[in-house]
Protein backbone atom coordinates (compact mmCIF):
# COMPACT_ATOMS: atom_id res chain seq x y z
CA UNK A 1 0.00 0.00 0.00
CA UNK A 2 1.49 3.29 -1.28
CA UNK A 3 -0.61 5.73 0.54
CA UNK A 4 -1.15 3.54 4.04
CA UNK A 5 0.25 6.91 5.85
CA UNK A 6 -2.81 8.90 4.29
CA UNK A 7 -5.36 6.43 5.39
CA UNK A 8 -4.09 6.05 8.89
CA UNK A 9 -4.23 9.46 9.09
CA UNK A 10 -7.25 10.17 7.86
CA UNK A 11 -8.43 6.96 10.03
CA UNK A 12 -7.05 8.87 13.17
CA UNK A 13 -7.94 12.84 12.32
CA UNK A 14 -12.15 11.98 11.06
CA UNK A 15 -13.09 10.93 14.45
CA UNK A 16 -11.50 13.96 15.84
CA UNK A 17 -13.33 16.49 13.70
CA UNK A 18 -16.13 14.93 14.07
CA UNK A 19 -16.07 15.37 17.95
CA UNK A 20 -15.23 18.80 17.43
CA UNK A 21 -17.93 19.12 14.51
CA UNK A 22 -20.52 18.01 17.14
CA UNK A 23 -19.68 18.08 20.99
CA UNK A 24 -17.44 20.95 21.74
CA UNK A 25 -18.78 24.27 23.02
CA UNK A 26 -22.37 23.37 23.65
CA UNK A 27 -23.06 23.75 20.10
CA UNK A 28 -26.03 21.07 20.13
CA UNK A 29 -27.09 23.21 22.63
CA UNK A 30 -26.45 26.60 21.45
CA UNK A 31 -28.49 25.29 18.81
CA UNK A 32 -31.68 24.10 20.42
CA UNK A 33 -32.47 27.16 22.87
CA UNK A 34 -31.20 29.53 20.08
CA UNK A 35 -33.95 30.96 17.70
CA UNK A 36 -33.74 30.91 14.30
CA UNK A 37 -36.58 32.15 12.45
CA UNK A 38 -36.47 32.81 8.49
CA UNK A 39 -36.23 36.43 7.11
CA UNK A 40 -40.17 35.39 6.38
CA UNK A 41 -41.35 34.99 9.77
CA UNK A 42 -39.13 37.68 11.11
CA UNK A 43 -38.15 40.69 9.07
CA UNK A 44 -35.61 42.32 11.41
CA UNK A 45 -34.21 39.17 13.65
CA UNK A 46 -34.43 36.46 11.12
CA UNK A 47 -31.36 34.75 9.09
CA UNK A 48 -31.55 34.28 5.60
CA UNK A 49 -30.87 31.08 5.42
CA UNK A 50 -29.63 28.66 8.10
CA UNK A 51 -33.15 28.14 9.63
CA UNK A 52 -32.78 25.11 12.04
CA UNK A 53 -33.97 22.78 9.24
CA UNK A 54 -31.31 23.83 6.98
CA UNK A 55 -28.66 23.49 9.76
CA UNK A 56 -29.89 19.93 10.75
CA UNK A 57 -29.65 18.78 7.32
CA UNK A 58 -26.33 20.05 6.58
CA UNK A 59 -24.88 18.92 9.98
CA UNK A 60 -26.44 15.04 9.32
CA UNK A 61 -24.51 15.44 5.86
CA UNK A 62 -21.05 16.41 6.94
CA UNK A 63 -21.66 13.99 9.89
CA UNK A 64 -22.14 11.10 7.20
CA UNK A 65 -19.41 12.45 4.95
CA UNK A 66 -17.02 11.74 7.93
CA UNK A 67 -18.27 9.00 8.87
CA UNK A 68 -18.29 7.51 5.80
CA UNK A 69 -15.03 8.46 4.88
CA UNK A 70 -13.78 7.15 8.23
CA UNK A 71 -15.43 3.90 6.85
CA UNK A 72 -13.42 3.81 3.39
CA UNK A 73 -10.53 5.01 4.87
CA UNK A 74 -10.16 1.64 7.49
CA UNK A 75 -11.70 -0.52 4.68
CA UNK A 76 -8.49 0.14 2.51
CA UNK A 77 -6.53 -0.28 5.75
CA UNK A 78 -8.24 -3.30 6.40
CA UNK A 79 -7.85 -4.82 2.75
CA UNK A 80 -11.18 -4.10 2.06
CA UNK A 81 -11.17 -1.80 -0.49
CA UNK A 82 -8.26 -1.05 -3.43
CA UNK A 83 -6.12 2.74 -2.72
CA UNK A 84 -7.23 4.54 -5.57
CA UNK A 85 -6.65 8.15 -6.52
CA UNK A 86 -10.28 8.83 -6.90
CA UNK A 87 -10.59 7.88 -3.54
CA UNK A 88 -8.35 9.81 -1.87
CA UNK A 89 -9.36 12.77 -4.15
CA UNK A 90 -13.22 12.61 -2.39
CA UNK A 91 -11.25 11.93 1.11
CA UNK A 92 -9.50 15.06 0.58
CA UNK A 93 -12.20 16.75 -0.45
CA UNK A 94 -14.09 15.34 2.68
CA UNK A 95 -11.81 16.65 4.85
CA UNK A 96 -11.94 20.29 2.88
CA UNK A 97 -15.44 20.24 3.67
CA UNK A 98 -15.23 19.81 7.53
CA UNK A 99 -12.82 21.60 8.17
CA UNK A 100 -14.32 24.65 6.15
CA UNK A 101 -17.25 24.03 8.01
CA UNK A 102 -15.44 24.43 11.57
CA UNK A 103 -13.88 27.28 10.86
CA UNK A 104 -17.20 29.15 9.46
CA UNK A 105 -18.70 27.67 12.84
CA UNK A 106 -15.93 28.97 15.03
CA UNK A 107 -16.23 32.38 13.26
CA UNK A 108 -20.21 32.45 13.79
CA UNK A 109 -19.93 31.07 17.49
CA UNK A 110 -16.78 33.81 18.69
CA UNK A 111 -18.57 36.81 16.03
CA UNK A 112 -21.97 35.84 18.51
CA UNK A 113 -20.28 35.45 21.93
CA UNK A 114 -18.48 38.64 21.12
CA UNK A 115 -21.60 40.93 20.17
CA UNK A 116 -21.88 43.80 22.29
CA UNK A 117 -25.57 43.32 24.10
CA UNK A 118 -28.42 45.74 23.00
Amino acid sequence: MGHQEFYTTIAQVFPVLLLALLWDSQYLENLRTRPRPSRREDPVNGVWFWTKNRVRIYIFTVSLTIVTGLGAAVSVLAGILPDSAPLRFLLVGSLFLILVTLVVRIWVEVTHASRPRA
